[in-house]
């Protein structure tokens, strides 16, 4: 490991991801890699077509995002999912970052532990609705605001996660990679530009401490606006730190963390960071997943949730330190209890993205659940975390019988992918308001992504899907 803030007459560590991602031809990526864009696409289409119902979304959308005000004016304005008015482009895109946050169902990553699709697809939309750019430009503006938000993430590590939301500190790397790219911006400008980003980039874990879940939305809808911003000073010719990373008053030494710059290493063709994400199977926080797939394996021999004397799961730390609301007040406070979840899915015998609302908080029957589980730290697996996921779930039943699982992964990580019928499955589990022919519509883009060549529709159309139909 390199210590922050030493040697500065070496390349800046950021400078070959930044002619990389300046360089990079779509034409280029091997067609698994542009599959994946596919997949990532309905994934993200998916959480923003679940947040624009949610009750925080007009919170946010009054926040961030100002209408233009004339319709008229429409074809020069972007799109917020769920409104129909024009807006500016980075108040659309973090508008649309944090609506896309607001149901939990977005994609993480188990090194960089943050989601990257939240800040790298409401950046290349915005900008893709207010140019019209070519599919290869899209696809490759996705691919490196992946790689590089996941490899600045993976290198601050989960010290740094144990007090800063990732998505927004190393979230904001991706937006400005993706909006780079697609700007076509030249390599010297791309560094300028995550100078200027890394400078902006902040997000603390207190929400969580002060019982403010509902400010978590806001950490994508930052990074993404700040690496919009990031590029417009690039653009306007504004120097920034080239060394913001490393430095001497850089991020790492800010942070007090050690950084190994070999994770900044442009990528081979044996694998982009894109394909190493991790698409959720449960609406809830990504860190009680593997809690929820074990427990999810042991229900066909549980003939009810009165038959458990107890559950004991052992989880790693970040578990415990993320999602362990003991007594959730709200439904984003249930989202991070993981009581509160396991015993929703022992109680009702799943847990999705239909069924898991708001009117879980009314089921009095959880209360007495809840109190027979207990999420346990084992330092073996807070060990293992975060190159794994692990988690042991025991329950305990009346008869005297012990039920034990294991698992490493999350169902939907990299080890456990899913197949594109069942992504389209889950994308109209997340969208019952939309018409067959609306998700269809945005479907065929996301398919559309996979393919090597070919015309991509109109962004502005597929927002048009989102409304009411």
């Amino acid at each position: 490991m390199a210590a922050s803030g030493s040697d500065l007459s070496g390349t800046p560590w950021l400078q070959p991801l930044a002619e990389w991602t300046a360089t990079l031809d779509a034409k280029t990526l091997p067609v698994r890699v542009l599959t994946r864009v596919a997949d990532s696409a309905i994934d993200w289409w998916g959480a923003v077509g679940a947040g624009c119902r949610h009750r925080l979304a007009e919170h946010y959308r009054q926040a961030l995002a100002s209408s233009l005000g004339d319709v008229a004016c429409y074809d020069s304005g972007c799109s917020v999912a769920g409104w129909s008015a024009p807006y500016g482009l980075e108040q659309a895109a973090a508008a649309n970052a944090a609506i896309s946050h607001l149901a939990e169902v977005d994609d993480g990553h188990k090194l960089a532990v943050m989601h990257p699709a939240v800040t790298v697809f409401p950046a290349v939309i915005a900008l893709a609705e207010h140019l019209c750019p070519n599919l290869q430009d899209v696809q490759a503006s996705i691919v490196a605001g992946y790689e590089v938000g996941l490899k600045v993430g993976t290198l601050l590590g989960k010290d740094h996660y144990a007090v800063c939301h990732t998505t927004a500190t190393a979230g904001c790397f991706g937006a400005a990679a993706a909006a780079a790219r697609l700007m076509k911006l030249t390599p010297e400008q791309t560094l300028m530009a995550f100078g200027h980003v890394g400078t902006q980039a902040a997000g603390l874990w207190q929400i969580l401490d002060d019982k403010a879940e509902e400010a978590k939305a806001f950490h994508p809808a930052a990074a993404t606006r700040n690496g919009l911003t990031a590029v417009s000073l690039a653009l306007s010719g504004l120097p920034a730190a080239t060394r913001i990373l490393e430095g001497p008053r850089g991020m790492l030494k800010a942070w007090g963390l050690s950084g190994d710059p070999s994770i900044l290493t442009i990528p081979k063709d044996h694998c982009y960071q894109i394909e190493t994400t991790t698409l959720k199977g449960w609406p809830v926080c990504g860190q009680m997943h593997t809690s929820l797939d074990a427990m999810n394996d042991l229900l066909s021999r549980i003939s009810g949730s009165d038959q458990v004397e107890k559950v004991d799961v052992f989880a790693p730390l970040a578990q415990l330190n993320i999602a362990n609301n003991p007594n959730p007040q709200s439904f984003e406070e249930a989202k991070f209890s993981s009581k509160f979840c396991l015993a929703f899915l022992l109680y009702q015998g799943q847990l999705d993205f239909a069924n898991f609302t708001a009117d879980a908080l009314e089921i009095t029957q959880l209360q007495s659940l809840m109190d027979r589980i207990h999420i346990i730290e084992d330092p073996t697996l807070t060990g293992r975390f975060p190159k794994e996921r692990p988690a042991r779930v025991e329950v305990t039943l009346k008869s005297g019988e012990i039920l034990i699982k294991d698992r490493s992964f999350r169902r939907g990580d990299p080890e456990q992918p899913w197949q594109w019928q069942e992504l389209v499955e889950r994308f109209a589990a997340l969208t019952p308001q939309l018409s067959e022919e609306s998700r269809k519509k945005i479907t065929d883009w996301c398919l559309a992504c996979s393919r090597p060549t070919g015309d991509i529709a109109s962004i502005k159309d597929l927002f048009a899907c989102l409304l009411s139909d």
